[in-house]
This record gives C-alpha cells, sequence and structure tokens, in this order.
C-alpha cells in the first residue's frame, strides 16, 4: 500500500511538472527537453532534507563566491556540539560545473572534529585530525554540502571551496 501510495505521489508530482513546465517554456530560448531539465532542477532544489546553514547561526564568517557551493569560510569554535552545513545545495545539475576543490586547514585543539561532503545522503571524510590539504570532488545529482560536525569542538576551521577546469 505504502508503494502504491508513493507511486501516485510521484506520479502527479510529474505530471504538475510537465503541465508547468510547458506552461512556462519558452520554445524559443531552447528544447523542451532542456527547459523541462531546468524546471526540475528548480523544483528539486526546493526539496532538499538539508539546507546550508545560515550566516546568523554559522560559527565563523562566510563569503560565497558565485553561488553556495563556493567560497570561504574562516571560524573559530569553542566547546562545538552539532554540525555546520558550510557549503553546498541540492540540484540535478550544477549550472558551473561539477568538479571542486576544497582547500583546508583544520585544527583540534579540543574534542573532536570531522569535515566531510555529503553526497546523497553518503559521508565522504575530507578530514577528521589536524591537516592542511587540499580535496577534490565531483558533484553528483542530489543533495552535495561541505558539512563541519563538532563534538565538544575546540579550534579553527578556513575552508575555501572553488571550481576545477575540466
Amino acid at each position: 500500500m505504502k508503494k502504491l501510495k508513493s507511486f501516485v505521489a510521484l506520479s502527479l508530482a510529474l505530471c504538475m511538472m510537465l503541465c508547468f513546465a510547458g506552461c512556462s517554456s519558452n520554445h524559443d530560448k531552447g528544447n523542451l527537453k532542456n527547459n523541462l531539465i531546468d524546471g526540475f532542477n528548480s523544483w528539486l532544489e526546493s526539496f532538499s532534507k538539508h539546507a546550508v546553514t545560515k550566516d546568523k547561526n554559522l560559527q565563523g564568517e562566510r563569503e560565497n563566491d558565485i553561488d553556495q557551493y563556493t567560497g570561504s569560510y574562516t571560524a573559530s569554535y569553542d566547546g562545538f556540539t552539532g554540525e555546520e552545513f558550510i557549503f553546498g545545495g541540492t540540484a540535478l545539475e550544477r549550472d558551473n560545473g561539477s568538479n571542486l576543490e576544497a582547500i583546508y586547514s583544520l585544527t583540534i585543539t579540543s574534542g573532536k572534529a570531522t569535515l566531510y561532503w555529503l553526497s546523497s545522503e553518503e559521508e565522504h571524510i575530507i578530514c577528521k585530525e589536524n591537516a592542511d590539504n587540499t580535496y577534490q570532488f565531483t558533484l553528483s545529482s542530489g543533495d552535495n554540502y561541505i558539512v563541519l560536525r563538532g563534538d565538544n569542538f575546540s579550534g579553527n576551521l578556513e575552508l575555501t571551496v572553488e571550481d576545477v577546469s575540466n
């Protein structure tokens, strides 16, 4: 019964998306396929389970570059427990390419900290000890976030995420 409800809901959502894409597409600016993909991408961005942490709730200072996937972040932590979704988003395809590089410096004076890339619910550990390094990754469709998780973490993080040429 649950599968049937999910199927009906997904079918209804797909029909609505096609109707809205048909009503709003401008065939002079591209073909129907591209308009549908762009519409689905915009719709998908609004349904993420996660969201980038608001600037006012961050422990440090973030400067976004061309979008929420790239920029720089500097923070000092004192007994921080929780997670900060520093950069990222949810999309079918990122407009500015999928290859990114994280350049980071993580200093842990006490507690535990893990810097990781969350890709469609899978955690890819970038760093969980003192380090100055780089980490290259390719965004997949869906959720993609750079996250810092702290457990009574005191220390510093300097992070820059930028596009990498193919």
